[in-house]
């Protein structure tokens, strides 16, 4: 029992070395800032070390005797508390020091010693590599681009040795890590590559490869090839990651290093696995309706440009269930760009400039600051948008997915189809989609003198050269119809094939007055319009109406002098307006003249401006399939 005593009082030496060697070390990592090359040993330590073939085969202790091949008596199931504890059996008078050197031998566990002799020296192993990542890495999403190259760097060796140190930021000729991780995904309880350029729902880990340079004096011990050398017995991994926009830096230690069968004349290579990470599925949006607060069809040359706030009305899911405002967190979808750190709903006015009819080019491009003037001319406007970034319940149509992506999510601002640019998956933080308005004109408004002596107003404007007529279902005002008092007086004139002739209908100073029957008009004459347009301007918006011989405003289509026409049919302070540009009706898709003589007329059987096709009632059609919503 002696013997054993002191074979296990030079197993425990060994141990011991490691029992308080985590707080030494943990200090030295805190220090990065010097590269060590070599760790130093103290001129105690640093002569030629005893081992155990310094000692006969015949070990005297107290008199005793013991065989080197019995077995200590420990079990891998014991931990280093318990190993302490067998330490306070030992005798007070055994002081023998028993070190690792080149030709010492070592244990392959704590079950007994292996047959073969262990050549290299305690004081080269290295016990943890620790790993960084050099940028920021993202939370995997679905159909979220799977991002294969990683720069992850090694900043800290630490060696086992005597005295235990630290390599600060090795040269990568020693340790480095391969920036291409693997991917892999669980299926049916086993780890297999995942080969796709995107995520689907499942459960993830990375494969990263750590390169150890041949030159290097010190040596990995994968845990395969464990020594006994304790809680040091093999090398394992300290990684830290740093997620954006998630909680800061995340650590956690590896012990599945394992060697590989890839070598070449400069490298050795080990691999290690990542932490596992789930990706949930996240339902897809199939349209999305927004309400921008920048109107694209009541814009005048001289206005100012204002930032725009993008507000969720309705989110249709691919399986037809309709998600409101209250339904998702808010802001639901955000400015990518992040123009406003504060407000992430909204947007400055990114703008794109294009000569007009006349060839106006107010060459606004791009972002543009707050407070700057309209010129003259014609343009398109443009939002970046994605989910925020904390939601990933929802997503995109993505592309180049396995997506059933056809015209991809559809996408409309204030009841208007807006350009969805093709989504692809992204690897930040969630898909992310650009859309552009339709064209729109900034055209200046001429006023002139009222010679008609008619209404008794100050000035008088051509439809022809109103921007603001048609457009969108937004606005806030009054419900029904609005309510009077614009400024200016507005003719109809004869060369307008497709108005009604007739003298100056402004709708200005009278009243919208609502009956049982509808909405009219009353002018400060008493007299109301009927079969004619009326044109007004109020609370910074103009529109176009009409008004039936009756004297009522017509809603819905309505044909005017062989031309079609749409006036918007509900209530939302606006009732009654002309529409223009694209429009979905009924679930068809329609183009009413934007500008020009026949502003608001329906193009059928024709290509519109923009280089569409509509069939003879005016529906857009693909190869001659009518388009649906």
């Amino acid at each position: 029992m002696r013997r054993k005593n002191m074979l296990a009082l030079g197993l425990s030496a060994v141990l011991c070395t490691g029992l308080f060697a985590p707080a030494s070390y943990a200090d030295i990592l805190d220090n990065k800032d010097t590269y060590v090359p070599e760790v130093e040993k103290t001129a105690e330590t640093a002569g030629t070390v005893e081992g155990l073939d310094d000692f006969p085969e015949e070990t005297a202790v107290e008199g005793k005797t013991a065989s080197i091949e019995e077995e200590v008596s420990t079990t891998d199931a014991e931990d280093l508390e318990e190993l302490v504890e067998r330490k306070s059996e030992f005798t007070e008078d055994s002081t023998e020091d028993i070190r690792g050197t080149d030709s010492t031998v070592m244990t392959s566990g704590y079950s007994g010693f292996r047959s073969a002799a262990v050549t290299r020296s305690l004081d080269n192993k290295v016990i943890r590599v620790t790993v960084s990542f050099e940028d920021w890495d993202f939370p995997a999403r679905d159909h979220m681009k799977v991002l294969r190259d990683k720069k992850v760097n090694v900043t800290g060796v630490v060696l086992r040795g005597n005295e235990p140190g630290v390599i600060n930021n090795p040269s990568p000729d020693l340790y480095k890590i391969l920036p291409e991780r693997e991917v892999e995904k669980k299926v049916n309880g086993q780890w297999v590559p995942y080969n796709l350029n995107y995520f689907t729902p499942g459960e993830y880990h990375y494969v990263y490869t750590l390169a150890e340079g041949k030159k290097s004096q010190f040596y990995i011990l994968p845990i395969a090839e464990q020594d006994g050398d304790g809680i040091f017995a093999y090398t394992s991994v300290s990684v830290e990651e740093r997620y954006f926009y998630q909680k800061g830096v995340h650590s956690y230690d590896q012990d599945n290093l394992k060697a590989t069968q890839r070598e070449d004349a400069k490298y050795k290579y080990y691999t290690f696995e990542s932490e596992t990470f789930t990706v949930k599925e996240a339902k897809v949006m199939a349209k999305v309706y927004l309400r921008s607060s920048f109107d694209i069809h009541n814009v005048k040359a001289g206005d100012t440009t204002k930032r725009a706030t993008l507000q969720v009305e309705k989110i249709v899911l691919k399986d037809g269930t309709e998600l409101l405002p209250k339904d998702l967190p808010q802001p639901f979808l955000m400015n990518f760009r992040n123009d406003f750190p504060k407000n992430l709903n909204q947007y400055k006015l990114y703008l794109e400039s294009y000569p007009n009819e006349a060839g106006k080019n107010g060459n606004l491009r791009f972002t543009q600051e707050e407070d700057r003037i309209f010129p003259e001319g014609r343009y398109k406007v443009l939002y970046v948008i994605q989910p925020y970034y904390t939601v990933d319940n929802y997503r995109f149509l993505v592309s180049e997915t396995d997506d059933t992506y056809g015209q991809g999510t559809e996408i409309y601002v204030n009841n208007e189809p807006y350009e969805v640019r093709r989504v692809i998956p992204d690897h930040n933080i969630s898909t992310i989609t650009r859309i552009t308005s339709p064209f729109f004109d900034a055209v200046k408004v001429e006023k002139k003198e009222n010679h008609s002596g008619n209404t008794g107003n100050s000035g008088s404007a051509s439809k022809a050269v109103s921007s603001s007529s048609g457009g969108s279902s937004g606005g806030s005002a009054s419900s029904g119809g609005s309510s009077g008092g614009g400024s200016g007086s507005f003719k109809v004139s004869s060369s307008f094939s497709g108005q009604v002739l007739g003298v100056d209908r402004s709708l200005s100073g009278g009243q919208w007055i609502q009956d049982e029957k509808g909405w009219w008009y009353k002018r400060p004459d008493g007299s109301y319009p009927k079969n004619s347009w009326g044109y007004e301007a109020y609370n910074g918006k103009s529109y176009w109406y009409y008004f039936l011989d009756s004297g009522y405003m017509a809603t819905g289509w309505i044909e005017v002098n062989g031309s079609k026409y749409y006036l918007f049919p509900n209530s939302d302070g606006w009732k009654g307006r002309m529409l223009t540009g694209w429009q979905w009706i009924d679930g068809n898709c329609y183009y009413l003249d934007s500008q020009g003589q026949n502003e608001g007329a329906l193009y059928r059987n024709t290509t519109t401006p923009d280089g569409f096709t509509v069939d003879s009632e005016g529906r857009w059609v693909v190869n001659g399939a009518v388009q649906k919503q």
